[in-house]
């Protein structure tokens, strides 16, 4: 199998993941330590300590995203690499966004609140477009909320978040269809890049056109 060491922050490391992800190639993440200095195992095993380096399966080695690149153009992809390449384009908003560092931010700090003995339908769902969300609020207390991208007449739901108490009972529903009910009131163009609104709009069709 392949091998990449590389590290998760590193955008040269994640071209190449993706890459990889297209041509479905399954590969074998090594994580590396932050500093350049201190990646004595790297530099013994490439002469580089510069990320990422992709190691073949018979122990050939292609250092820096070019040079990998190059490499994996000669290796046949699988059929779905043309419509992983559409996701990606797709989730540009997401990554703009930077979703996955309001993800990452859960690490070790989130831990449920408060019991909450309210029904969701009591909870209000509230725009605040200077946070570039929706926010599901309970009196003064926000129980979760629905990050958006928006431009020109589209509005891309990129993550939602629910406090941890109220997970399963139905207040992420409440939330994200009292956002696609104000998207769509503003003659918006949804676009559902986050899977739980992706899930409602499944299941509520009607939400899904502006």
């Amino acid at each position: 199998m392949l091998t990449l060491y590389q590290a998760e922050w590193c955008p040269y490391s994640s071209a190449v993941r993706e890459v990889l992800t297209e041509l479905g190639l399954d590969f074998v993440a090594r994580q590396v330590e932050p500093e350049p200095e201190q990646r004595a195992t790297l530099l013994e095993l490439s002469g580089k300590s510069s990320i990422p380096v992709l190691e073949t399966e018979d122990g050939e080695l292609f250092r820096g995203a070019r040079e990998i690149f190059r490499y994996l153009e000669t290796r046949e992809g699988w059929e779905y690499a043309h419509e992983h390449r559409r996701q990606w384009i797709a989730h540009a908003d997401a990554r703009k966004s930077d979703a996955a560092s309001r993800i990452l931010k859960r690490f070790r700090v989130d831990r449920p609140g408060p019991p909450v003995t309210a029904e969701p339908d009591e909870a209000e769902v509230v725009n605040v477009p200077d946070e570039s969300r929706y926010e599901l609020r309970l009196g003064d207390r926000r129980l979760g909320y629905a990050a958006y991208h928006r431009h020109d007449d589209t509005i891309a739901f990129t993550h939602t978040e629910v406090d941890a108490v109220c997970e399963g009972r139905g207040f992420g529903t409440r939330l994200v269809r009292g956002a696609l009910e104000d998207a769509r009131t503003h003659g918006l163009r949804i676009v559902p890049l986050c899977s739980f609104v992706a899930a409602v709009v499944r299941r509520h069709p009607g939400h899904a056109s502006g």
